[in-house]
This record gives C-alpha cells, sequence and structure tokens, in this order.
C-alpha cells in the first residue's frame, strides 16, 4: 500500500502509528455524505472535537506545559480527521459545510457542542467520553456504510480515538488521581 497524503507529516505520540488508508470512494452517494456530516461537524463530531480541545488547552498549558500540549496535539490529529472527512464527503457528491445532519437537524455547528466545564478532572473525564462517544458513532456509521473504503478509513480513525483515551486516562491519573472509562 502505498503512503497516502495524510502520512507524509510526522505524527507523534498522539496518533496510532499504522498508515491511513488511500482515501477513496467506490462511488458517490449522498446518503453516505449525509452520515458522515454528522462525524465531521455534528454534535459529536471531529469539530466539537477541535473545538472543546483547544478550548481545554488554553486553561491547561498554564497548569503544565505538556498537558497543554497533548490538548493542542490531540486537537491537531482531530484537524486532520477532518480534513480526512471532507475529502470524502466532496468524493461521495457532499458539500462539507461546518454543519451536521441527522444530529443537527441540517443545521450549522453551535458552540453549545462543547463541553466546557472549569474544572481539569472533569474536562478530562468529558474528554474521554467524548472519545468514546465518537468511536460508537463511526462504527455505527462502519456498519451503514456498504463502502469497504469508507470502513477502512472510519476504522483508521477510531485507532487515534483510542490513542486519544489512553492519553487523556494517563493525564486524569497524573492530575486527578483515577482513571475513566478504562479498558472498555
Amino acid at each position: 500500500m502505498s503512503e497516502s497524503n495524510y502520512d507524509k507529516h510526522k505524527r507523534p505520540y498522539y496518533s496510532d502509528p499504522s498508515p491511513y488508508p488511500e482515501i477513496r470512494v467506490v462511488e458517490p452517494n449522498l446518503h453516505y455524505a449525509r452520515l458522515l456530516m454528522d462525524d465531521y461537524a455534528g454534535v459529536v463530531s471531529e469539530f466539537t472535537a477541535i473545538s472543546q480541545y483547544l478550548y481545554h488547552y488554553f486553561f491547561s498549558k498554564n497548569i503544565d506545559e505538556k498537558l497543554g500540549k497533548l490538548f493542542e496535539n490531540v486537537s491537531i490529529n482531530e484537524m486532520l480527521h477532518m480534513e480526512i472527512l471532507a475529502d470524502i464527503i466532496i468524493m461521495l457528491g457532499g458539500v462539507p459545510q461546518i454543519r451536521g445532519s441527522f444530529s443537527t437537524n441540517n443545521q450549522f455547528w453551535n458552540g453549545k457542542f462543547i463541553y466546557y466545564g472549569d474544572d481539569l478532572c472533569e474536562q478530562l473525564k468529558a474528554d474521554i467520553e467524548a472519545e468514546y462517544t465518537a468511536i460508537e458513532e463511526y462504527r455505527k456509521h462502519i456498519q451503514l456504510i456498504d463502502d469497504h473504503h469508507i470502513q477502512a478509513i472510519l476504522k483508521r480513525i477510531i485507532l487515534d480515538e483510542k490513542v486519544h483515551i489512553r492519553l487523556f486516562n494517563k493525564a486524569l491519573f497524573k492530575f486527578c488521581g483515577c482513571t475513566y472509562r478504562e479498558g472498555e
């Protein structure tokens, strides 16, 4: 398998080391594009994750530089996922506007989708929960989308989300003395 455009940049510890599959689709399919819009910029989405982790970064970088870098870098990895989804949505014949489909009734993305919080431990727990929920949504879409290319891409994104859970749990243990949903 050749290196995809998404593997040309060095990806540090905040993502899974395995390569991304080639970004392609069997054929255009607007229904599949609509399903992926929720992963792209719906309530539980890459855009929500990017925004939430950046918000948590703004506060955590003053607590601990490495913790701040964790939030920043995971957010950057989520940006890569968003770019991949945008490319797929376009290939499917859709338009990757910053909105969901089913989860938002086709409305544009809203800052209310973010868990802001003012307690680091609660923020980390919310971030872990968001990753688990994203994985559940990706798994549903793998079942609903009968395109082996898209399924492979979504499975690869899930690998990164699992890394994020492990990293957030390590931070939760370091700063709060506990873990959350570890080992699920």
